[in-house]
């Protein structure tokens, strides 16, 4: 489980007759309750199916009454409808829209039982959302400012929404995306500011801390990644309560490196600071193991890291299943003992293997930071290349994008949620502009351990590629495993477009295995899986004048492939779900398209260029069987002599070439020793 990093803590109280509310704010890189995974793109503009459209701008009034999913009690009172604006949601009478100027709350412009995100203006081109996520009883119901902002963006967007949850009747405001652009398209530090909290009445509110100037702090990434949330507590918080909030433990481990330690980090939502504490772990059910902590002084609402005293010494392979938990903050009984636990599930190896990871860089020659986050990324490589497998995505924009940019490139990209190049993807966890690329990620990532082994084989002659790959699991994972097979050209020019690269290194040209993949589904400790794929580059060559979708290469009539005997092949085995890239490696080739066969034999064809007939002269060290093959550029053979069992030493075997049109093609010689292929002219 990956540890979450929280942000300040902030708790105001209201004193209305019926209820009271406490509110803490957190970032913790994703929505409230992980229901809602919607990619946060514009209507009509990649947002997902579901939402419902309630206002589109330019709107300055309410709504009529909302039916709401469930019943939400909001400041003691049961609602079914709500009515919405730019920026709130109010329960009850409203009377004029208070416009999108913020100001401090609680204020008379606004009417009683608001939650307001003040500021948020529904121009033209923007839109009120809502959706509803989850399954009863524990359903959310999200109200989108989707791309609304305010004066202090002319240019740009934000999305923020307000959440209503089932049950709980817990109320959270969720910073989700926030970009600032000039009138020129370039980015700028200006960001929305807005007034944001519960108004019980013209005397009464909560308001989260910066507000009327409350700054935006999510950025432009379209998916939860970067988003914060203020949540509103109904009811009193409690003197005592220690949330659980995460293990600080990774999900593998070798057996010989011995002891584990169980850590993670909790938080006190308490209102009193916490002194000492209660923590306990257990492992596969078994007993509990308690450490009595004291000595410490966490002051309501921070955050503590913890390792407890002892240790957990696995004494065989396997997985594990460990709970962590805390109980008698200041020796007293927890208020909430809801959020008390965490659970990770681990496995211990005993078998290792050497991490190759996977470096995916989105990236285009129309990009003008494309240029330094590649300059970065290769220093940052340099002299390191064999540690790890890197490939090159060419994409279809900014402006009219990558020549190279093909379908597959694209769908990589959405895999990934990427609105923005450069980007960068690190084993399919690490996601971040290529420029944020360090030489310290590059040893973390190559010195944590695999626990899985791929060998590939290439056999590569034309525009034929052959690839056979051997997975070795030292480990069970479940779920969705996918094997990726790319081929990518080490190198290519014909691309160069504006942003002053000349040279494009491992750019993708094909994933065998298309770019979804082979699903090898769960793989099984010490169960190998063997996979075969043959690829043949249809055509001819092909310079689309730019990258956009019209233009793509089409697979099944023509290529991009500037050089064929440039060619090499990335493998990796990666989660569908999480995404996460278990090993990489790159497929080894055991015949060039020419080979040097000194050691084994000695290979020529003459004369060359050839009219009717070619001499193939080679020796052999040994007896074997011999068939000399004819094939044309797409790996097709147009003719086939057997020699039959042929002597050690110096032979010869002619190949009748009439009928054959003038061009290039390739004599493959077979042998017991494997084939050798070289090219020949027919004139």
């Amino acid at each position: 489980m990956k540890k979450i990093t929280l942000l300040a803590f902030a708790l105001f109280m209201s004193v209305c007759g019926y209820s009271q509310y406490y509110q803490l704010d957190w970032d913790l890189g994703q929505n409230p309750g992980n229901i809602n995974m919607d990619a946060e793109f514009p209507v009509g503009g990649g947002l997902p199916g579901g939402w419902t459209t309630v206002l589109t701008g330019p709107s300055t009034s309410w709504s009529g009454d909302i039916n709401l999913p469930f019943t939400f009690n909001f400041n003691g009172t049961d609602y079914t409808t709500c009515k919405v604006a730019g920026g709130m949601v109010s329960f009850g009478t409203v009377g004029s829209y208070p416009g999108v100027t913020p100001a401090a709350l609680p204020s008379s412009s606004i009417p009683d039982n608001t939650i307001a995100i003040w500021g948020l203006e529904i121009g033209t081109g923007d839109f009120l959302i809502t959706k509803t996520f989850g399954s009863s009883p524990n359903r959310q119901f999200w109200v989108q400012m989707n791309t609304a902002k305010n004066a202090t963006v002319q240019n740009g967007w934000a999305y923020w929404s307000i959440v209503l949850e089932e049950g709980t009747n817990n109320i959270y405001i969720v910073d989700q995306r926030n970009q600032c652009v000039t009138a020129q398209g370039q980015q700028c530090t200006g960001r929305t500011t807005v007034s944001a909290g519960i108004q019980i009445d013209e005397n009464t509110a909560i308001s989260i801390p910066g507000s009327p100037a409350l700054l935006g702090r999510a950025t432009n990434d379209a998916t939860s990644a970067d988003n914060v949330y203020y949540a509103f507590y109904p009811g009193v918080q409690a003197t005592e309560d220690i949330m659980m909030n995460s293990t600080d433990m990774v999900p593998d481990y070798e057996l010989s490196k011995g002891a584990i330690n169980i850590k993670g980090d909790l938080r006190n939502v308490g209102s009193r600071a916490l002194t000492s504490f209660d923590l306990h772990y257990v492992v596969n059910g078994g007993d509990t193991v308690t450490e009595n902590v004291t000595g410490v002084n966490i002051a309501s609402g921070a955050y503590h890291d913890f390792t407890h005293a002892t240790p957990f010494i696995p004494t065989v392979s396997g997985p594990y299943s460990i709970d962590i938990w805390t109980s008698n903050p200041n020796g007293m009984e927890d208020g909430n003992k809801e959020n008390d636990e965490v659970s990770i599930d681990i496995r211990v190896h005993d078998k290792v293997y050497v991490r190759k990871p996977l470096y995916e860089v989105f990236t285009s020659s129309t990009c003008g930071p494309c240029t330094p986050g590649n300059t970065n990324f290769h220093n940052v490589i340099n002299g390191k290349e064999d540690e790890c497998v890197y490939i090159k995505y060419q994409q279809s924009w900014p402006s009219t994008g990558d020549p190279y940019c093909t379908a597959e490139s694209n769908e990589r990209r959405n895999y990934y949620s990427i609105n923005s190049v450069p980007r960068m993807e690190l084993d399919g966890e690490w996601d971040q502009n290529a420029n944020s690329f360090t030489a310290g990620l590059h040893t973390d990532y190559t010195s944590r351990p695999a626990f899985m082994d791929i060998k590939a084989e290439l056999v590569r002659w034309g525009k034929h590629v052959e690839v056979d790959v051997e997975i070795d699991p030292a480990s069970d994972f479940a779920g969705a495993n996918i094997l990726h097979v790319a081929i990518i050209e080490k190198e290519t020019f014909n691309n160069e477009k504006t942003n002053g690269e000349t040279e494009f290194l491992q750019v993708m040209k094909k994933m065998i295995t298309n770019a979804t993949g082979d699903d090898l589904g769960a793989l099984t400790k010490d169960t190998k899986v063997n996979k075969s794929y043959t690829w043949d580059f249809k055509g001819e060559y092909t310079l689309p004048p730019n990258g956009q979708s019209a233009n793509w290469i089409n697979h099944n009539t023509t290529h991009s492939v500037e050089d064929f005997e440039n060619l090499m092949v990335a493998v990796w085995v990666q989660n569908r779900a999480t995404k996460e890239v278990h090993q990489a490696t790159y497929a080894v080739q055991t015949n060039l398209g020419v080979v040097d066969m000194a050691g084994e034999s000695k290979f020529s064809v003459y004369p060359n260029p050839a009219l009717d007939n070619a001499n193939v002269t080679f020796d052999l060290r040994a007896a074997s069987n011999v068939d000399v093959v004819v094939l044309n550029t797409s790996g097709q053979e147009v003719s086939n002599t057997n020699a039959g069992q042929l002597n050690p030493g110096q032979n010869t075997v002619g190949v009748d070439l009439t009928g054959l049109s003038t061009g290039v093609y390739y004599v493959q010689l077979r042998t017991d020793f494997g084939m050798f292929t070289k090219p020949l002219t027919v004139k």
